[in-house]
């Protein structure tokens, strides 16, 4: 009989000998509420909710855990709506506890639905409990349409998620308007910061997030958090390819922006470095996005098939085909995109360009060698061939833009009126050599005032001089100028502008320019108060006024001629060792500043106990030597620790100098009376005596020097007590300086440069470029002596735009200028359809939307 039952319940059977076993370990306590809650969930799998009716089972629904595991096992069993339609229900009137767990025993239901994939199950969840008024009162119908879609986006379930989303689309029918877009489906606007949203969008899943962002789904930057976290985390989504993607395609207007993504990623790319070193405990975290956002930059870049494409995509033309300032190279390039930039095929597009015109009409260097492939003689023979065209840059407002014969036709080529050598001037490689002309005649100078040129010449040489210090100024100031003409008025666009512009060269010449200019300016002065006709001759002392102007162009020679050095970078020999160098400049700054530290706490120590030996207190004849002697040990290590004599100017004993005044001073005299006053005569006579004719040493003859560090000893009781107080410092102050320090110096030196080398070719390959990023820039000004030209004919162009502006005949083409052309844009279309996140809009969905936006525009854009 009992064989027959246990055959029958095996799951009694089973519970039996647990119950069995717990009495027999819990001392008779049975685990009655174990075996009731295995007994529900058994039933609710065979579908049976009898157990509910139970008065007894009731207590076990108050807890939360037990309520969502009867509705997850509910739907992963049955998958029956009836079923957990009736558990809800159940919990909704069984008691105030089991009524507290509606909200997440729904959500649980949910979840599961969507977790094995039952669409239908899902909506009809959402069906039943829209429409039970008894749930719209324990829980809010819009968070369960969050959660659902939270857990689609988990799953990464487009299916589900797109029926839930239009399931909701269909229950709300008030529209709301959003950035010019109208949405229907929410009462309260966009879904801002959604968590789903911020889900999908951290892990790049772009289906999801294109499916979210079509119904309404938007991330927006909050200031008011407060939390670093919650920031990063927000930060981190809306700065993903895939939403990056989402919102390029939605949009509806058409700029160089929309279709330059690669422009978004790298301004995320820069907000993230610049957010890294603020906030350095969160640096992993914005390093992870700023290598996420440069590694898809890449991966675009790398999609391209062929050179023309590279070539396309690193550049942002306008209709007329002239190349932005802020084309995609050249943001890479002043961002600090090291990892782009060193990429092989924008190096090689990037040398390309190198040597071609703005208009490819103007110059066929595609079917010329490159720069880099050139022998030695050509190189040689295209440098000889630039210097009649340097020399005849005087022409240049004669064939600039302001001049008809000078414009680019209406189909973007130039006429052939212009002359060979202002075709020239249009290649970057030749405003590099041009500008190398320029700084060689000015080194030429400098090595006429070393020489000490004599007048006439030498005013000539002024001349001259100024000549060219006025016009580097110039052309320090319109770099500045380019790079702040590149950003918006945002503040945080701003501190890029510093970030671009206060780099090591960049600083550098404006401390040459100060010195050069301010020694420019002593100069003129002396030049106006040395005049025969000057009345404030008198009045300054102009000894001091040339040396000034000295000193300051002395410094700034070195300057000039030490910036030579920065043409190393170009060779993949001595750009490692320059570059290098300019990285342990802030490892030596940060040495100096803990030594000066250090060095003054410890010289004013020693400083304060000198002072006393002095005999004079108050009087501070010890500070300065203290401070001199402690900072030149940086130089000189292992020195010796400072006697007082060292650092103190001791006075002799002026008995024997007094005489010399009233009698005739011969070099006799004066070498006896420095042997008197430095050595007692009388011990030198009595040494000489007791050797009785042996030889009289070194030690002899110095124990008899006379004791001129009166101070030691005459406050204390013991002789040197001062001196040896002074000791203990010194030694702990040369450990410190000679041992720890530069030590510490020696290895971040080392750290730096393995860092150099080991990233030796992103970091060569990107310094070569910025260093010539300046010569693409056509509308730079020309290099000295020519720099005033060109600057009289960028005032003429700004006259002549505004002129125009006043007339109204520009207005519309000030639109147009904004956008890209057709090729650039159908390419960045491509290239997202092959990239991962996918976006699939091809040729004729771009035509559609470019005819659209033609006919806004006046149907300008010619598609």
């Amino acid at each position: 009989m009992d064989m027959n039952m246990s055959s029958l319940y095996p799951e009694m059977r089973f519970s039996w000998e647990i119950k069995s076993v717990d009495a027999l370990f819990c001392n008779g306590m049975t685990r009655v509420g174990d075996l009731s809650r295995e007994a529900i969930l058994q039933a609710i799998k065979d579908e049976d909710l009898s157990v509910l009716k139970e008065d007894v089972n009731r207590n076990l629904f108050n807890d939360k855990k037990f309520c969502k595991e009867c509705v997850t096992t509910a739907v992963a069993s049955t998958q029956n709506i009836d079923i957990i339609e009736e558990i809800i229900d159940f919990l909704t009137t069984a008691s105030e506890e089991t009524r507290g767990n509606v909200d997440a025993s729904i959500k649980e239901a949910l979840r599961s639905a969507v977790k094995v994939e039952d669409e239908h199950l899902v909506l009809g969840i959402l069906d039943n409990f829209h429409n039970n008024k008894k749930i719209k009162t324990l829980t809010d119908m819009n968070e369960l349409i969050e959660h659902a879609v939270y857990c689609a986006a988990v799953q990464e379930d487009s299916n589900i998620l797109h029926s839930i989303l239009k399931w909701n689309l269909s229950n709300k029918t008030k529209k709301f308007t959003h950035k010019s877009k109208a949405y229907a489906g929410s009462t309260g606007g966009p879904k801002i910061n959604s968590g789903s949203l911020l889900y999908a969008a951290k892990k790049n899943d772009y289906e999801r997030v294109k499916i979210m962002f079509r119904y309404g789904y938007r991330l927006e930057r909050i200031e008011k958090i407060t939390d670093p976290l919650k920031r990063i985390e927000l930060f981190k989504a809306i700065t993903s390819p895939a939403y990056i993607i989402a919102t390029l395609e939605n949009v509806n207007d058409v700029s160089s922006e929309f279709f330059c993504p690669v422009k978004k990623c790298f301004e995320f790319a820069c907000e993230a470095s610049a957010k890294a070193k603020n906030t350095p405990e969160y640096k992993r975290e914005y390093q992870e996005i700023e290598h996420r956002c440069e590694d898809y930059a890449i991966s675009l870049l790398e999609q391209c098939e062929n050179l023309e494409e590279v070539e396309t995509f690193l550049q942002t033309k306008t209709h007329d085909g002239i190349t932005h300032k802020d084309a995609n190279y050249i943001m890479a390039i002043l961002d600090s995109r090291k990892k782009f930039v060193a990429h092989e095929r924008f190096q090689y597009v990037l040398l390309k360009k190198f040597g071609e015109t703005e208009f490819k009409e103007d110059y066929a260097a595609r079917n010329q060698t490159l720069w880099i492939d050139m022998p030695w003689y050509l190189r040689f023979m295209h440098v000889l061939k630039q210097i009649p065209c340097y020399l005849l840059l005087f022409l240049f407002p004669v064939f600039s833009q302001c001049c008809p014969w000078s414009n680019p036709a209406g189909n973007g080529t130039i006429s052939s009126r212009v002359p060979w050598f202002v075709r020239q001037w249009r290649v970057p490689l030749n405003r590099c050599i041009y500008t190398a002309f320029s700084y060689m005649m000015f080194l030429f100078f400098i090595i006429l005032y070393v020489a000490e040129t004599q007048p006439p010449i030498i005013y000539w040489i002024d001349i001259f001089t100024a000549t060219w210090i006025m016009s580097y100024t110039c052309r320090d100031m319109g770099t500045a100028y380019f790079l702040w003409k590149l950003e918006n008025p945002k503040p945080m666009q701003e501190r890029r502008f510093f970030k671009r512009y206060l780099t090591f060269w960049h600083l550098y010449n404006l401390f040459a320019d100060f010195f050069f200019l301010i020694g420019l300016l002593m100069k003129l002065v002396e030049y106006l108060m040395t005049a025969p006709d000057s009345s404030v001759h008198d009045l300054v002392d102009m000894n001091n006024l040339a040396a000034g102007g000295r000193i300051l162009w002395g410094a700034a020679f070195s300057l000039a001629i030490l910036k030579t050095i920065k043409v190393g970078i170009a060779s993949k020999y001595f750009g490692p060792i320059i570059l290098s160098m300019n990285h342990m400049m802030k490892d030596v700054l940060l040495f100096l500043m803990t030594f000066v530290v250090i060095m003054i706490a410890f010289a004013c120590g020693v400083s304060y106990i000198f002072n006393m030996a002095s005999g004079q207190q108050g009087s501070g004849s010890a500070t300065r030597g203290v401070f001199t002697y402690f900072f030149w040990v940086l130089l000189q290590p292992f020195r010796g620790n400072p006697e007082y004599a060292d650092v103190v100017d001791l006075p002799y004993n002026t008995t024997c100098l007094s005489s010399i005044s009233s009698q005739r001073t011969n070099r006799n005299t004066l070498a006896r009376c420095i042997v008197e006053t430095m050595y007692n005569t009388s011990c030198i006579i009595k040494k000489l005596g007791d050797k009785s004719g042996s030889r009289v040493t070194h030690a002899d003859i110095s124990s008899c020097l006379i004791d001129r560090e009166a101070g030691f000893g005459s406050f204390v009781h013991q002789p040197n007590y001062l001196k040896s107080a002074a000791v203990p410092m010194w030694a702990v102050y040369q450990f410190l300086v000679s041992v720890v320090l530069l030590r510490i110096l020696i290895v971040m030196m080392t750290i730096t440069y393995r860092r150099i080398y080991d990233d030796l070719d992103k970091q060569w390959k990107y310094a070569r470029a910025y260093m010539g990023i300046q010569f693409f820039d056509h509308d730079s000004l020309l290099p000295p002596p020519f720099t005033f030209l060109s600057i009289v004919v960028l005032i003429f162009q700004l006259f002549s735009d505004c002129r125009k502006r006043r007339t109204g005949k520009n207005a519309d083409n000030s639109i147009v200028d904004a956008m890209p052309d057709q090729t650039y844009a159908t390419l960045i279309f491509q290239l997202l359809d092959g990239a991962k996140p996918t976006l699939k809009v091809g040729e004729k969905d771009w035509r559609k939307k470019s005819r659209k936006v033609s006919t806004n525009l006046g149907d300008k854009l010619i598609v």
